[in-house]
């Protein structure tokens, strides 16, 4: 292997070991799954791989990551954008439940590819339940990983459609995975039998056309929540 083909290869490993990083981390919002009206309800946000143990400084988040916005969509449809403080290792704030139901908290961040064919999109997502009833709001991102209030089963949305045969994956309490595909009608059941947080990954690229305006090749999109059991 001459010099020049050495350099290359090099430069080419180093391209998918960045890939491989950005794909494995993802945009996490951690929260408890019900709250009480008029009281300040907390939450957190991280960016990290789990399975790797890794919880990146926000310093070091990817790209653009870090200027994500973060919304709140209340049982009623409205729709108020939250501002989380950061910190060393992730965002902190709180919120005001003020109806009963099913709030939502979502992310969806593009990162900046910088001069990679690649796009790399984040979709976060948390419900909270506060008293009973269900949300009115209509999910509106890109990727969507939504639970069933009564069940274990949960949705994936792509552009607002079922997709089937996607593809979820979970990491439990206990560091077990679950492999998951998606049916006909987007949906999955997850087991969820044991106490403690479990953190499900939802992934799907989209391969762009040649010569796409964009000047991309694909877009990478996963859709994350942390689900914690009692």
């Amino acid at each position: 292997m001459n010099i020049l083909t050495l350099k290359s290869f090099c430069l080419t490993l180093m391209l998918m070991m960045l890939i491989v990083s950005v794909q494995a981390h993802a945009l996490w919002i951690h929260t408890a799954s019900n709250a009480e009206k008029g009281k300040e309800h907390p939450y957190r946000i991280y960016y990290a791989d789990y399975h790797e143990n890794a919880i990146e400084a926000v310093a070091n988040w990817y790209s653009d990551v870090k200027e994500f916005e973060l919304w709140l969509i209340s049982p009623s449809g409205k729709k108020t954008r939250l501002e989380p403080t950061a910190t060393v290792e992730y965002f902190e704030g709180t919120f005001l439940p003020e109806e009963e139901g099913e709030y939502r908290m979502e992310i969806s961040h593009t990162a900046d590819p910088g001069d990679s064919k690649t796009a790399y999109q984040f979709n976060a997502y948390a419900q909270v339940w506060v008293g009973k009833g269900k949300s009115k709001a209509k999910v509106d991102t890109d990727l969507a990983l939504i639970k069933n209030a009564n069940s274990s089963e949960y949705e994936l949305l792509y552009k607002g459609k079922p997709l089937a045969e996607g593809d979820v994956m979970v990491l439990g309490p206990n560091a077990e995975t679950q492999e998951l595909k998606t049916g006909k009608k987007g949906k999955v059941s997850l087991d969820l039998a044991n106490k403690g947080v479990y953190f499900a990954e939802a992934t799907h690229t989209e391969k762009l056309p040649e010569n796409d305006p964009s000047g991309l090749k694909a877009i990478w999109r996963c859709a994350t929540q942390a689900i914690e059991i009692h």
